[in-house]
């Protein structure tokens, strides 16, 4: 019940506030521009539409992430800063579940970015043979992300205290986490790029989605990938778990 509270004091800060509904605007709009060039550029509507599909997923992705470096970096450094964590301490709450109550918001505002992109997913990847399958794929691998870098995130607030340093920290390992994607493919397919790729959980979802979505492959060929995120998130919320039991003021 606790962490609930914290949960419906974060969505209303998100949803009804200039500053958090920024996040479904900034959705709308790219996801508007993608969609309009998809369909209507000359070289890229030759895409097929799994291509389509596989490119938007990715961005949608990559959007959720960013929402939870975001939002995960004001979760205790910003109520520091604000001077609002004394008076959150405070109430019947303790570290644990306001980092629950944190993560549990950051959740609910992937899953309304989730469910603007929807109606895009559908127009552009009309007639892909796997359409419902690579959003189904999008909805569990973009949630596990979303829950390994906002609960890195949250963490290094609550160790940094400092937003704008917890932050830039995370924006540097998700920018690491994205490199491995602009490598080249002679490079990727080294054993060097190859390892790269397995122990990144970012590459790890990106070429998930390519296997399915593209190649068509079934899930006995994501056991690894899969396995690899699913790793990382329980560590993530260990690290999580962690950082919080050593929050002091």
């Amino acid at each position: 019940m606790k962490t609930a509270y914290i949960m419906q004091k974060e969505i209303r800060e998100s949803i009804l506030t200039p500053k958090g509904f920024l996040w479904y605007i900034l959705t709308s709009i790219i996801l508007s521009i993608l969609s309009y060039l998809f369909l209507t550029n000359n070289e890229l509507s030759l895409l097929d539409q799994g291509q389509m599909l596989y490119m938007i997923m990715n961005f949608i992705t990559a959007l959720g992430i960013l929402m939870g470096l975001v939002l995960g970096s004001d979760a205790f450094a910003g109520e520091i800063e604000r001077g609002t964590m004394e008076a959150l301490l405070l109430s019947p709450v303790n570290n644990r579940e306001i980092a629950g109550g944190k993560l549990g918001s950051i959740l609910i505002n992937w899953g309304v970015i989730f469910a603007i992109s929807l109606p895009y997913l559908l127009v552009v990847g009309k007639g892909a043979q796997n359409l419902l399958i690579g959003i189904v794929y999008l909805a569990i691998i973009g949630t596990l992300l979303v829950i390994i870098f906002s609960a890195f995130s949250i963490s290094l607030s609550a160790r940094i205290k400092s937003m704008k340093n917890s932050l830039i920290i995370s924006f540097f390992i998700f920018l690491l986490a994205g490199a491995p994607i602009f490598l080249s493919a002679v490079l990727r397919k080294t054993w060097f790029g190859i390892i790269l790729d397995l122990i990144n959980p970012f590459a790890d979802a990106i070429n998930t989605f390519d296997s399915v979505v593209i190649d068509s492959q079934g899930f006995s060929y994501q056991i690894v990938r899969v396995a690899i995120i699913c790793g990382y998130t329980v560590l993530s919320l260990w690290f999580l778990k962690r950082s919080i039991s050593k929050l002091e003021m």
